[in-house]
């Protein structure tokens, strides 16, 4: 069998695997070698799952095998769930198969205990990496869940099982972190992901690889990065300045401070670097920095379903002043926006259609529709926004009231958004201040490509992050 190149066609192997095995697989409910087992049984895999366990001879329905060198067929990806001293021995017997068969491109190290823990553990580590990857074996972490294909179906994670389909491909340090997001998503379909990679220690591959790799990839629209640190920053910013000229990579950094730099190394063995340093290249390079996590969450979420602002002309349309306010507060902040102006006919129809208690255009670019408003209602005024040349983003604000239908509501603000050719189309963030008590109208706003956000302050940001990478990419374009 002829071997794949080392690099971008080898992580592709990875991502595509024609069958996993599993060393350490286990039958015993609620241990990472159990549940893995579970969620790659979830998934639409069309491969062969080979567990490995020489005390078991079913796992799951799955026929079990002594050792990797048994399992009959295929095998490009191999999970290791083991103590961490038995990983390297598990690395000598999966090279042992590569030289028989021919067939190991990549290995996921799920378990702790390497450089994370100190010399001993860098000791380890470094063996692990030598053997494996001198023998063309890519090793993904060590201490991570690895990677989730949701469109090839493969999945190596115990914690993420099966999950909807979408454009945004996730990389991170920290297994901890980015499943809390995903989970956090997940019942309202918050979050169309692509692929998924924890990369734990990344003893092998890195963030930097990772940035590349996905940049070429035609089904990631949006690349998150969970970042703590890196032993070659310009290399990554190099990468990251590649891959934003053609599609958007949101930040979070961690380990900004002393502490938290040193809590990091604790974690994933990574040294932070200083924070001054990343903010000023991730901005040279076109990285979105997120500043909070919910920035992070839901600026990530928007790259996935919308299409980017042509312009920087925004517009706030409310029906609740408080929140309304505060928008209008922290969207005013951003230098790089502008406050919509509307032609006086836009004027004159949201006079016509809204009641009279109604502040139409006071301040500029702000109006507040009032309570008085019905389903039927928001998606005329809707329209009436979106049809003005002179907006370019939309951002829409309500806490849906008792005396109105949820789901109607809903069903209406998709039918204005919808009016619109796909080619037309502008970034629409709703700001439904009930966050999961309205449950029902979020769900229909997502499916159907309107990202929907609890707090106002934080879709101005996402708003104005979704300019700020629009203007970015005008300039690099020219």
């Amino acid at each position: 069998m002829q071997q794949p190149e080392v690099g971008h066609d080898q992580l592709d192997m990875l991502f595509n695997a024609r069958g996993v095995a599993i060393i350490g697989a286990s039958s015993v409910p609620g241990k990472p070698g159990n549940q893995i087992i579970l969620f790659a049984l979830e998934m639409d895999y069309q491969g062969a799952i080979y567990p490995v366990n020489p005390s078991a001879t079913t796992i799951s329905g799955l026929k079990c095998y002594k050792n990797i060198g048994e399992v009959p067929g295929l095998v490009d990806l191999v999970v290791v769930v083991l103590p961490a001293a038995a990983c390297v021995d598990a690395a000598k017997e999966i090279v042992a198969r590569k030289k028989e068969k021919g067939d190991v491109a990549g290995v996921v190290v799920v378990s702790a205990g390497f450089s994370e823990h100190g010399a001993d553990g860098r000791q380890r580590e470094q063996e692990l990496r030598e053997i494996l990857v001198a023998n063309g074996i890519r090793l993904v972490g060590p201490n991570c869940q690895g990677i989730m294909d949701t469109y090839s179906g493969v999945n190596t994670t115990f914690d993420v099982g099966r999950y909807p389909r979408g454009g945004l491909s996730f990389i991170a340090q920290s297994g901890a972190f980015s499943v809390s997001y995903l989970e956090w998503a997940h019942p309202l379909g918050l979050v169309g992901l692509n692929k998924y990679v924890s990369m734990g220690n990344m003893a092998d591959v890195n963030a930097i690889e990772l940035l590349r790799y996905l940049g070429k990839d035609e089904r990631t629209r949006v690349i998150a990065l969970y970042l703590e640190g890196i032993g070659n920053a310009r290399e990554l910013i190099e990468a990251a300045t590649e891959v934003s000229k053609r599609k958007p990579i949101v930040a979070f950094k961690a380990g900004k401070t002393e502490l938290g730099s040193q809590a990091a190394q604790t974690h994933t063995g990574s040294i932070a670097g200083s924070d001054a340093i990343y903010d000023g290249a991730f901005r040279q390079a076109g990285v979105i920095r997120a500043a909070t996590v919910a920035e992070f969450y839901d600026t990530c979420r928007a790259f996935g379903k919308l299409p980017r602002p042509r312009g920087n002309r925004i517009y706030i349309l409310t029906v609740v002043g408080g929140p309304g306010t505060i928008c209008l507060d922290e969207l005013s902040r951003a230098k790089q926006i502008r406050m919509a102006q509307i032609a006086e006919t836009t004027k004159e129809n949201l006079r016509a259609t809204l009641a009279p208690t109604a502040t139409v255009d006071r301040p500029r670019g702000y109006t507040d529709m009032t309570g008085a408003v019905n389903e039927e209602l928001h998606q005329e005024v809707l329209k009436i926004v979106l049809s003005d040349p002179n907006v370019d983003g939309l951002i829409y604000l309500t806490t849906p009231p008792a005396f109105l239908d949820e789901r109607k509501l809903a069903e209406n603000l998709v039918a204005a958004y919808q009016s619109f050719p796909e080619e037309q189309r502008k970034p629409v963030l709703a700001v439904l201040g009930y966050g999961y008590a309205v449950a029902e109208g979020r769900k229909i706003l997502e499916a159907n490509g309107l990202p929907t956000l609890e707090y106002p302050d934080v879709a101005a940001k996402v708003m104005a992050n979704l300019v700020t990478y629009s203007q970015y990419q005008a300039r690099v374009s020219k």
